[in-house]
């Protein structure tokens, strides 16, 4: 029983400090609202054989939705977990975002060349989140297990060769994102993931999101 109730009351005091900290450092930022702005994504290097340029952009555009999404609902969920509750921070819904925008004839191209402190101002939000990825494609999906597979052949032939195998890397993805408040940024962070046959871009991309929405200020 004794050490129940000094357990809680042990967190009851860790609570407490996180709270503070946490109000402290929104106080500081000053910063209320905030809209997630669609995601900037750059693919380069090798592009994939037998598909149309339409077919191509196509699949570009469905994976910066997905990234934009992926953003959205992890600093969303992170903000319901552990002290972000005390923050009172609030993201808008990509929907309203886009909606917004739409109305505003702000297409995501757009929004991507224009001052932050305009589009916040456009978004009714005090700050807004951006987010660019570029991918270097270096080989496809089939020719990376092929070289998997081989290797995993030569091994077991010779195995005193000891080649390297499993998940040859497809691409390499680096992520900048930041926190921006009229012509400041507040808060920045930068990642570097890859991908593998095993391993596609939804995958890399949500570890990614996971780690900006675990060292997000706010």
């Amino acid at each position: 029983m004794k050490q129940a109730l000094l357990f809680l009351s042990f967190s009851v005091i860790i609570t407490s400090c996180a709270r503070k900290k946490m109000i402290e450092r929104v106080d500081r930022y000053n910063i209320r609202t905030i809209a997630i702005l669609p995601v900037q994504l750059e693919v380069t290097g090798n592009m994939p054989k037998n598909v149309t340029p339409e077919q191509f952009q196509k699949t570009v555009e469905e994976h910066r939705k997905f990234m934009h999404q992926a953003l959205y609902i992890d600093l969303v969920q992170f903000y319901d977990y552990r002290t972000r509750n005390y923050s009172e921070v609030q993201f808008q819904s990509i929907d309203k975002t886009l909606k917004l925008m739409n109305e505003k004839g702000i297409s995501d191209s757009t929004a991507w060349q224009m001052d932050p402190q305009e589009l916040a101002r456009i978004l009714n939000v005090d700050a807004v989140v951006t987010m660019r990825v570029t991918q270097n494609r270096i080989m496809r999906d089939e020719v990376a297990l092929g070289v998997d597979v081989i290797g995993g052949i030569i091994n077991q032939t010779i195995p005193r060769l000891n080649l390297p195998t499993g998940a040859a890397r497809t691409s390499d993805m680096y992520v900048n994102c930041a926190l921006v408040k009229g012509s400041y940024t507040m808060w920045s962070t930068r990642f570097r993931n890859q991908t593998d046959w095993n391993y596609p871009v939804q995958q890399a991309i949500q570890s990614v999101t996971r780690g900006i929405a675990n060292s997000f200020p706010l």
